[in-house]
């Protein structure tokens, strides 16, 4: 495959999803994430297939398997900003003269375009059963409640509802769900029960149902997800359709 022939991921929750597979069924568990620039993205790729071989079909990463040698992943976001694409190096071990962490031991982080950079949004990790899944960063899921708590105990209702009804639009993953069932029950007690009654004493709808409208019922599920760009969609399916579409707008 050459690097114009890269299939582009449809979505954050495809990559995401991709990511989670290649971990926790085919044994990619080191990894290594950086950004390279947009006008230069070809050519990354091509050095990284130069140096480790990443743009394999499947039936060559299975004789590669088979014969013991080194299997590697190059996987980009869905789409580059800021002039810049995510960049994810996967591999079976660690290559040389690369930088990589083992998965086990060094959380995998993948980031997200907020407040204009590409920041560390989601980890990947084992739950309390053993069973891989995505959960936003401490950092960023101590960001969203803090903020929820600060609109909740003022009954500051339109910024809590522009706070909340967002978060549904993240990639699901059973870690991120929980993690915003937390922020939902959190706001809920920090609300109370005075904000529930209007004067006249009677019950009225809870200030953050319409808020949670859009939110999943329950956690997403990789299995059977659509991951890379189809034919027929309003949008480039590979990078070098990507690179062509920027070059004629």
């Amino acid at each position: 495959m050459r690097p114009e022939d890269y299939p582009l991921y449809r979505s954050q929750s495809a990559v995401l999803a991709a990511i989670l597979r290649l971990v926790s069924r085919d044994g990619y568990t080191w990894h290594h994430l950086q950004t390279a620039p947009e006008e230069r993205i070809l050519a990354a790729l091509e050095k990284l297939h130069q140096r480790h071989v990443v743009l394999l079909d499947r039936r060559a990463r299975s004789l590669r398997r088979e014969a013991g040698l080194p299997l590697a992943q190059v996987l980009l976001g869905p789409e580059p900003r800021g002039g810049r694409w995510p960049l994810l190096l996967l591999a079976d071990r660690k290559l040389p003269g690369e930088a990589m962490a083992r998965v086990d031991r060094t959380p995998l982080t993948w980031p997200a375009w907020r407040g204009e950079a590409w920041r560390p949004t989601y980890q990947l990790h084992r739950d309390e059963r053993g069973r891989w899944t995505w959960s936003l960063t401490p950092e960023f899921h101590r960001e969203l409640l803090e903020e929820a708590l600060h609109y909740a105990v003022r009954a500051d209702w339109p910024r809590l509802v522009a706070h909340l009804k967002p978060m549904g639009n993240l990639p699901m993953f059973r870690g991120v769900w929980h993690q915003l069932q937390e922020i939902r029950r959190r706001v809920m007690r920090a609300w109370g029960d005075r904000h529930l009654r209007n004067p006249e004493g009677q019950w009225r709808t809870p200030p953050w149902r319409t808020a949670l409208e859009g939110w999943p019922k329950r956690p997403l599920s990789p299995i059977g997800m659509r991951l890379h760009v189809e034919e027929g969609e309003d949008r480039p399916r590979t990078l070098g359709e990507w690179l062509d579409w920027g070059r004629s707008g």
